[in-house]
């Protein structure tokens, strides 16, 4: 069987993908970079397409992509986007010109990933979800429409990430609420399995199914259960109350501190069960339950280590956004000692002030770009090359600062470790 698998690089596409090769099946997978994705999957039919695109809105577009194709999985999916069209976009208008297409090329059997808690939460990822499903129902095809629950993996990503980064907290374990919110919990390999049986039985046509293992757990004891999987000693769980979740995830929101959101706050408020006997009924997979897989697979350093750097991240953003803001708005009310120690030596007294003002821009326009999280990884880029080129150019010019009682030449050489780690958390994938 030939699948076309939409949003083959996602944390849960990766995953369909393994096991739709392992069950010997061919793939052509949509994805943002092709190049990346070739990279880890050698071999692999790919093609390179953005959802938000004007090609991804026609059926012409699909139409060529689906020669050959016996089958689809629709697995894209954005939680907040920094505009609300994007999620309209991948979740509503580019799988309703790709059903399209399905349906002008005969391609019958199509699986969509969509989000548990869509026909109750108005958050715009539940509409643009529950629009995407209307599409697809409205078509004259056999579908089967996944709504899974919180799906955990060896790795993790978003919500689940999120849970464990709760997990490792210090001094106390916090949750959401009261932490009596349950969650359905399915592994990535068993929701991808479940869709491999479907795909391969055609069983669940015309179908609506809520992937989850048969066990539900309030959120306190998900948390609590990750922190003895980390190895760490027992917490007080402290409950955030929902209005100060709210607050958290409307601050995340205008800083784009993701995941901490509106979004994501609003999910784990919302319904998170599904219906596990269905599930298995259906696709013939049971789930194994969270106790099963903490236990199939013991915590290394890795999963620590970046348990404790996922709610560093937005931290260290956000300082080095206040190191430059403020280095800023000082420039442009004095000039510093340093300034006039050597830019003065430099160029003509008279232009000092103004040489001030530029640098000061620069640290401006820097600041705003990690605050409000603009091309982080370029910006990291040049907050490297520039502290670099201070560093090693007021060092040679000025060689006894690196004495200065204060330190401010040597600060710079942490600062430069700090930028490396902030360049290193921001790359995903």
């Amino acid at each position: 069987m030939r699948v076309l698998v939409v949003g083959a690089n996602g944390f849960i596409g990766t995953a369909v993908v393994t096991a739709l090769h392992a069950a010997g099946h061919e793939t052509r997978c949509i994805v943002r970079s092709s190049t990346k994705f070739a990279r880890r999957f050698p071999g692999c039919g790919v093609e390179s397409l953005d959802l938000t695109s004007k090609a991804a809105r026609n059926a012409d577009h699909w139409s060529s992509l689906l020669e050959d194709i016996d089958a689809v999985v629709y697995v894209a999916g954005v939680l907040q986007p920094r505009r609300s069209q994007v999620a309209w976009n991948v979740h509503r208008d580019a799988p309703n010109a790709l059903y399209t297409a399905c349906e002008n090329r005969g391609v019958q059997r199509v699986i969509h990933v969509s989000a548990t808690g869509v026909t109750e939460s108005q958050t715009t990822y539940s509409r643009t979800k529950l629009a995407g499903e209307e599409c697809l129902i409205g078509k004259d095809l056999d579908w089967t429409i996944l709504r899974p629950v919180l799906v955990v993996g060896d790795g993790s990503y978003g919500g689940t990430s999120m849970i464990r980064a709760l997990a490792v907290s210090p001094i106390v374990t916090p949750v959401i609420g009261d932490g009596s919110i349950p969650l359905g919990i399915i592994h990535k390999n068993d929701l991808a399995a479940g869709i491999v049986e479907l795909l391969q039985t055609k069983a669940g046509d015309k179908t609506v199914l809520e992937p989850s293992a048969a066990e539900e757990l309030p959120m306190d004891a998900v948390v609590t259960a990750y922190r003895r999987w980390f190895g760490l000693p027992k917490r007080p769980v402290l409950g955030i109350p929902n209005w100060i979740a709210a607050v958290l995830g409307r601050i995340g929101d205008l800083f784009h501190l993701d995941p901490i959101n509106s979004t994501a706050v609003a999910q784990f408020r919302s319904t998170m069960t599904g219906n596990a006997s269905q599930y298995e009924q259906v696709t013939g997979v049971k789930p194994v339950n969270l106790a099963e897989i903490l236990a199939s697979r013991p915590a290394e350093s890795q999963d620590l280590w970046h348990a404790r750097l996922f709610l560093l991240r937005p931290l260290i953003r956000m300082c080095l956004a206040l190191l430059w803001l403020i280095s800023g708005i000082a420039g442009l009310f004095g000039t510093s000692y340093l300034y006039q120690l050597v830019i003065g030596q430099l160029v003509p007294g008279n232009w000092v002030a103004s040489i001030s003002i530029v640098a000061s821009s620069i640290n401006l326009a820097i600041g705003a770009s990690l605050l409000f999280g603009l091309f982080l990884r370029f910006m990291a880029w040049v907050q490297i090359g520039l502290v670099l080129a201070f560093t090693v150019g007021l060092g040679l010019l000025v060689p006894s600062l690196w004495a200065d009682p204060y330190a401010g030449l040597l600060k710079n050489l942490p600062i430069l470790v700090l930028l490396l780690v902030h360049l290193v958390v921001e790359q995903e994938r």
